[in-house]
Order: structure tokens, then C-alpha cells, then sequence
């Protein structure tokens, strides 16, 4: 009987190693966490790149996960909402690298990178981020900021969406436009790289500034359309978007328009009124769902895994930090042969054009660089969409 026992004992111990070591291997995990703004004042910037990013990971490890160097890995995945608050985006922030997260998409927001940044530089080199913020353009190869990688394309250089969009609107016959901005941080920033971009162009480029708050634009409307420009360039954000069409149109001061930063909401509740509205849209949704298989899938997914209508009007912030980047971040370790080496992953990404809802690569400085369409809507709401691919 203690023979019999004995072999028991052992039958069931490697029994239990075989389950220790086979959960082991299911279970492997690589953490990936997202920073982002999901509610709040600001929350476009961060909402939908959130909802794209659960998504994707949901499908992978549903799928049983991914494999590197023989080895099978989950996503152990982590989501904060910084509510656009740098204070407690820095809280959050730390508790992230303190539980050692190799990889973290976000932030969107420059007030939020620029308060997080003197932590993420202590632990430059152990962890890869991949955020969207303007002001991580200025911050790319800049020391301690090997770990930086910026998705979204800066506005300016010869394959900056600005760039092209104003050499779209050059093709149209435009030889002067009007740029109307809130006077903060980011419309001094936004001014001073359009002015260099009108003037590469030979485009005339008026500049006026309006204090943040103001509802009325009709004075700076009223003197900008005596100097006749062929195009208005106004604001950033929809809320004062909607606000400068609406007036100019009221007023007679303009009726078209040239945006980079907003949607085309505008144009579609005044389409009746409107002669040229030119947007810069990541991705005009409501047409690439006709036409390409992969966003079709996209927003057939959505919609069954958050039971919801899809988002039209927000789906183009996907394009930054998002569903693309977790397919093109475990493409990128399956490259580099390991999960754990971020900089190896990092080269790897640097190497790589992915094509998925966008085709996306990255230039040297490790800005992404990315497809886009402008859309340009004319008098009675009439839509066409031109596609642009900077990465070939």
C-alpha cells in the first residue's frame, strides 16, 4: 500500500505540474496600458482612440493571443480615463510605471504629456509610448525620449497633412486665406506653422486672434471679409467651428472654409448655405464602410461589441493610438522576436508600413505618418472625397 500511495503521490504531482505549467504557458501576459481622456471637457481627443484600442485587444485575446519567439501571450490590459486632468493623469501615470507596463498608448493631449513627461524621461529606455499629442512632435529626439513614438503626423514638412491640404486648396485656385484662432497655446502653435506653410505655398495668409470664451466672432468676421480672402480658416474645436460658420454665413462675411482640425459638421447643418467646405478627415467613414472590407468589419464590430450606433462623427480619431496599433504593435514583437526588449520592438516598428483601417508607417524621428482624405462638401450638401498616402 505505501508503494501503491507512493505512486499516487506522484501521479498527481505530475499531474499538477503538467496543469501549473500548461496555465503558465495560456497564461503569459504582455501589459499594455492606454492614457487617455475618456469623459470630460475634452474628451474627443481620447474617447474614441479608447474604444478602438478594447477592441482590438478583446479580438486578440479571444483569438487565444499572439506568438513570439515560441511563446504564446494575452494582453493584461489596463485603461484609465485622465478626464483631460494632467494632475491626475500624472497619478495614474506613475501607478503604471511602478507595475512596470512596457507599453502605453496615449496621451492625445499635450497638457497631459507635458505633466507626465519628467517621470516617463526617469524610466526612459524600459517602456515604449505611443501617443497622438502635438507637443510630442517637439519632444521627439530630444534626450531621455527614446521611448517616444508619436501617432499623428505633424501639420507641416512635405508629408504633413497641412502641407497637402494646402497644396490641395493651392490646385483649387486659392491666393489668399484668412486664418481666424482662439489665442491660447495651441492656436500660437497652429499659427505659427501655417504661416511657413501658406508662404512655401505663395498663398496669402491674414492672421487674426480671438480671446478663448468668446461667442460673437462678428467684428473679426466683419474685418476679415474686407480683405476678400478666397478662404477662412477658423478654430479647432467643433464648439467654436460651428459658432464662425454659422455667423459668417448669417453675416455675409464668407461662405467657404478651410479646416484641419474639426469635423464636417458644420458643413452639413448649413449645407444649404455653404459653397466650399474643405476638411482634413483621418478617415471619411460613411464612404471607406462602402468600399473597404476592412472598415466594413470595423464598424460591423463595433457596433455588436458596444451595442451601439458607430460613431461617424468621432471614428476618424481612431487614427491615432488606437485598433491599427495594437495589430502593428504585436506585428512589430513577432518582428523583433521578443515582448520584453521595448527598443527592440521599437526598431521594428520603425521598420514596418502596416496596412489595416489606415496605412501607417513611421519617418525616422518616429512620427507616424499615415493615409487621410479631404473632404470637400459644396453648396446643397453635395460630398466628394479625395484620398491621400503619404506612406508609399
Amino acid at each position: 500500500m505505501g508503494a501503491g500511495f507512493a505512486r499516487s503521490v506522484a501521479a498527481i504531482f505530475a499531474t499538477m505540474c503538467l496543469a501549473i505549467g500548461g496555465t503558465a504557458f495560456a497564461q503569459a501576459t504582455v501589459k499594455l496600458g492606454e492614457l487617455e481622456a475618456q469623459t470630460g471637457a475634452i474628451n474627443t481627443f481620447g474617447w474614441m482612440s479608447s474604444q478602438g484600442t478594447r477592441i482590438a485587444v478583446e479580438e486578440i485575446n479571444k483569438a487565444g493571443g499572439f506568438e513570439v519567439a515560441g511563446k504564446k501571450y494575452l494582453f493584461d490590459f489596463t485603461q484609465v480615463d485622465t478626464r483631460g486632468e494632467p494632475r491626475e493623469a500624472t497619478v495614474q501615470f506613475r501607478k503604471m510605471m511602478e507595475d512596470k507596463t512596457p507599453y502605453i498608448f496615449g496621451p492625445f493631449l499635450s497638457n497631459v504629456f507635458n505633466a507626465i513627461r519628467p517621470i516617463a524621461e526617469q524610466h526612459d529606455g524600459t517602456f515604449l509610448m505611443l501617443g497622438g499629442g502635438t507637443s510630442l512632435h517637439d519632444a521627439l529626439g530630444k534626450p531621455n525620449t527614446s521611448y517616444l513614438m508619436r501617432t499623428w503626423n505633424w501639420d507641416a514638412g512635405p508629408q504633413g497633412f497641412g502641407t497637402l491640404m494646402v497644396q490641395y486648396i493651392k490646385s483649387l485656385g486659392a491666393k489668399k486665406v484668412a486664418m481666424l484662432y482662439q489665442n491660447d497655446a495651441a492656436g500660437r502653435t497652429a499659427v505659427d506653422v501655417y504661416k511657413k506653410v501658406f508662404a512655401d505655398a505663395g498663398i496669402d495668409l491674414s492672421v487674426d486672434m480671438f480671446e478663448p470664451g468668446t461667442k460673437d466672432f462678428t467684428s473679426s468676421l466683419a474685418k476679415i471679409a474686407a480683405t476678400k480672402p478666397d478662404y477662412l480658416f477658423p478654430g479647432y474645436t467643433d464648439a467654436i467651428l460651428y459658432d464662425i460658420v454659422r455667423q459668417s454665413l448669417e453675416g455675409g462675411y464668407g461662405a467657404k472654409f478651410f479646416i484641419v482640425r474639426g469635423s464636417i459638421g458644420p458643413a452639413l447643418k448649413n449645407k444649404g448655405e455653404i459653397e466650399d467646405y474643405i476638411a482634413y478627415v483621418p478617415k471619411y467613414f460613411e464612404e471607406a464602410e462602402k468600399t473597404e472590407p476592412v472598415v466594413k468589419k470595423f464598424v460591423e464590430t463595433y457596433k455588436a461589441f458596444y451595442k451601439r450606433d458607430f460613431p461617424y462623427d468621432q471614428a476618424p480619431m481612431c487614427s491615432s493610438s488606437c485598433y491599427d496599433h495594437v495589430y502593428m504593435l504585436v506585428e512589430a514583437m513577432k518582428k523583433a522576436g521578443t515582448v520584453h526588449d521595448v527598443m527592440k520592438v521599437k526598431e521594428a516598428m520603425m521598420g514596418m508600413r502596416y496596412s489595416g483601417l489606415w496605412n501607417i508607417r513611421f519617418d525616422p524621428s518616429g512620427e507616424q505618418v499615415f493615409s487621410f482624405n479631404i473632404v470637400r462638401i459644396t453648396k446643397g450638401g453635395k460630398i466628394e472625397v479625395q484620398a491621400f498616402d503619404p506612406t508609399k
